[in-house]
């Protein structure tokens, strides 16, 4: 749930600035025709079917130019929905021109709606009310609202409960709104410690000034997922909450992912991957198994929690990966036209 900075995290670093104007780049499948645009509503049906399903995380370009997504590469069973990291250079770019024009993931949104739901992020950090409502004018169907490890002066909302609240207000049932949640409370290295009970706090507000729904920052523990659910539940929380989850590929890209999000292994657990650090194969191989048994943990745990959101940072082949272990272990059931 935390805004990027391309230009300081070293492996995701691009070499051109952000283009005014760029060619999407995604590969269909037959399948993917006219599907509901509203993630809430499809959120909403997965979980009353109690149908596992899933959505992917991306970064909107690499290098200058618009990421490459075929989704061949997932079936049989595709994403549900697609969203989109907010840049921190995506600020910048707003803060210039006063719109939404250069922000590479709202350029991109229109190529994907006839195939896929699609969200973008949008994080507060700068942005003014002229900004908030030039959001609005755009008349997407989804958005996450996200708050930003920072805040700045000229900024016209400090929390994003503000801004869902406005949202709801000027967009009415036209705009599903979903907003992160934290299981180890709101985890940063620009923070103080996490306060879980304040942090509920917060999402009960979010919740109640209108957000669909819950995407969790990503953990690497099932029981405080479990924990955090619950937790959810017995605030008043009712809304369908989503699982992050994460693949880092290698032991630099874990270590970036700790300086982003604050978010880390156990100790244990820590001990246990930079064992393998030096073979990146093993170090993906090792957060792919974990991943799968959090997500089995999750679903055998029947908190009528269905849907898992996968952060790929651009990597698709970990994702994959997980996809292919959980249906080698039946998730989701086969049926018989998988037969």
């Amino acid at each position: 749930m935390h805004p990027i900075d391309l230009a300081t995290t070293n492996s995701l670093r691009p070499t051109s600035p952000l283009p005014a104007s760029i060619q999407p780049c995604f590969k269909f499948t037959g399948d993917q025709q006219e599907l509901t645009p509203s993630i809430a509503e499809l959120v909403a049906q997965k979980t009353a079917q109690k149908e596992f399903f899933y959505g992917i995380e991306i970064m909107a370009q690499n290098e200058g130019k618009a990421h490459c997504v075929d989704f061949h590469d997932f079936l049989p069973l595709l994403p549900s929905f697609i969203s989109f990291v907010w840049l921190k250079q995506f600020t910048d770019a707003i803060r210039r021109t006063g719109n939404f024009d250069d922000v590479t993931s709202i350029q991109l949104i229109p190529h994907l709606n006839s195939h896929i739901a699609a969200m973008p992020h949008l994080s507060l950090y700068r942005l003014t009310q002229q900004h908030v409502d030039a959001f609005a004018a755009l008349n997407l169907s989804n958005v996450l609202v996200v708050r930003g490890d920072s805040l700045d002066e000229q900024q016209d909302y400090r929390y994003a409960y503000q801004v869902v609240e406005y949202l709801r207000r000027v967009r009415g049932d036209n705009i599903s709104i979903a907003v992160g949640g934290y299981p180890e409370g709101y985890t940063s290295l620009t923070s103080d410690a996490p306060n879980k009970t304040q942090d509920m706090k917060y999402l009960k507000q979010k919740i109640d000034v209108g957000a669909n729904l819950i995407i969790t920052q990503l953990c690497y523990s099932g029981d405080k997922i479990i924990e955090f659910i619950k937790d959810a539940r017995i605030a008043g929380i009712t809304v369908p909450i989503l699982v992050g989850i994460i693949v880092p590929y290698s032991f630099a890209n874990y270590q970036i992912i700790e300086r982003i999000t604050g978010v880390r292994l156990s100790p244990e657990a820590r001990i246990e991957v930079e064992q393998l650090s030096s073979d990146d194969t093993k170090v993906k191989d090792y957060f792919v198994q974990l991943m799968v048994r959090i997500i089995q943990q999750i679903l055998e745990a029947d908190l009528g929690i269905y849907g898992i959101q996968f952060f790929t940072l651009n990597h698709i082949e970990p994702t994959v990966e997980v996809l292919r272990e959980l249906r080698l272990r039946g998730i989701p059931k086969e049926t018989a036209a998988d037969d």
